[in-house]
């Protein structure tokens, strides 16, 4: 009796274990997909967590793998049919293929793309897009319908909830569990959450039995970013990098050709480069003499008791929402093409070198705006998470506001300089909230 042999390619994941790729195999076998394994998943955060150069490709690996046992059992359950949950998991594999070198490092030069103010997609959601296109037969060849994936690629089909909700997403459970397992040595317990995660009314839900897990992974991403993703010397090293991209683009390179690069590929263009601003941030940057924080400016009601708090290295100004908000929303703070006219501006007004001053703006708000969880009840009505928890979800939001702000760095033979003239630098600031 001949016995008919499951068929699988098998690739080793030190966190899932196995995992069968088998059926997917042309849209991984590209170059757009394997690129994704040169660029890191957290960016520079290797420079502080030296274990964190876990990759792209294997989040979204980990992502595809998730999103397969998520929907095998929603499909066992009647929630969806095997075509949506194939053409979902193919998402999952490709929901990072958008992505930049170096993260979101990137990211701020979309805006000079035209027609990118149009856009309702992320950044990297809308490079994603053309690069699918262009892709429509290695995904075909895996059984893929075409449109159907577009569509879920442009958030018209509901169905992107599975991969991409903020809360309960599947590349969520996966880039929290990975970044966390290569930084601080701690896994958030998504795996039996998983388990409770139902696709109700074209909306992803938690059972109402495991909300206090639903509100501990809540927890746990609050501690990474206050530990990993929001680490002041990430934004400062990020913000770096980002100048030196924005000096090739000035110098007449596309940004579609930057974002094609991978990480490596990046770091080549400047370690090459006869910019002198370039050699200079470059040679900074492998030397470790990274700029530092002079002066914070952030909301007045999570400064210190004084307002204004002195040490040797660092001042922070308190100031109202209102101002704040209306200052980062500045064209000169939150245009790529405009900030280093900001930093140039601050560096005359205290009389150092130009390229000496970083300004370092708040990370993307919607990063870290909380959003509730929709919790499936025991009468099969759907309730909020944060009307068990009230107290929690406001934790939440003040939390995320509690990490806006604006820095000013310095290298730091020119940071003293900077914090002595303080008060000058806010005077300077506050003409943009007028």
């Amino acid at each position: 009796m001949a016995i008919k042999l499951p068929v699988q390619k098998i690739v080793s994941d030190p966190i899932l274990g196995l995992i069968n790729i088998h059926g997917f195999l042309p849209m991984i076998d590209t170059q757009k997909f394997q690129a994704l394994a040169f660029k890191y998943q957290l960016g520079l955060a290797f420079l502080l967590f030296p274990s964190a150069t876990h990759t792209r490709k294997q989040h979204c690996l980990g992502a595809f793998q998730r999103t397969k046992d998520l929907t095998r059992r929603w499909v066992e359950s009647g929630m969806i049919t095997k075509d949506q949950a194939h053409t979902v998991t193919a998402f999952a594999l490709y929901h990072d293929i958008g992505h930049g070198p170096f993260s979101h490092t990137v990211e701020p030069l979309f805006e000079l793309l035209p027609g990118a103010k149009k856009t309702k997609l992320r950044a990297d959601d809308a490079m994603g897009m053309e690069i699918i296109r262009g892709l429509q037969k290695e995904i075909e060849a895996c059984g893929v319908n075409f449109d159907a994936l577009l569509k879920v690629f442009k958030h018209e089909d509901p169905l992107y909830l599975a991969v991409h909700d903020k809360n309960l997403g599947m590349e969520k459970f996966d880039y929290l569990t990975r970044d966390a397992y290569y930084t601080i040595l701690e896994l958030p317990g998504v795996e039996y959450l998983s388990r409770y995660i139902y696709f109700v009314d074209n909306q992803v839900v938690v059972d109402e039995r495991v909300i206090d897990q639903a509100k501990a992974i809540q927890d746990f991403y609050i501690k990474m970013s206050k530990h990993v993703y929001l680490r002041k010397k990430s934004a400062i090293l990020q913000r770096l990098v980002q100048k030196m991209a924005y000096e090739l683009v000035k110098e007449g390179m596309s940004v579609q050709e930057i974002w094609s690069l991978t990480d490596f590929g990046l770091l080549g263009r400047f370690e090459i480069s006869s910019n002198p601003k370039i050699q200079f941030y470059y040679n900074r940057l492998m030397s470790g003499d990274f700029p530092k924080a002079a002066i914070d400016f952030k909301y007045e009601q999570f400064v210190q008791l004084d307002e204004k708090r002195r040490d040797k290295s660092l001042y922070t100004f308190g100031l109202s929402e209102k101002v704040l908000n209306k200052i980062v929303a500045h064209e000169e703070v939150s245009s790529v093409k405009l900030l280093a006219d900001f930093e140039k501006g601050v560096a005359e007004l205290v009389g150092i070198p130009e390229d000496s001053v970083i300004v370092v703006p708040p990370m993307s708000h919607h990063r870290f705006v909380p959003e509730d969880v929709k919790v499936y009840g025991r009468d099969g009505n759907i309730v909020m998470l944060s009307d068990f928890y009230p107290q929690h979800f406001a934790a939440m939001v003040e939390y995320g506001q509690s990490h806006q702000m604006l820095r000013i760095c310095a290298m730091p033979e020119y940071r003293e300089k900077l914090t002595k003239n303080a008060e000058k630098i806010k005077d300077y600031l506050l003409e943009f909230a007028k």
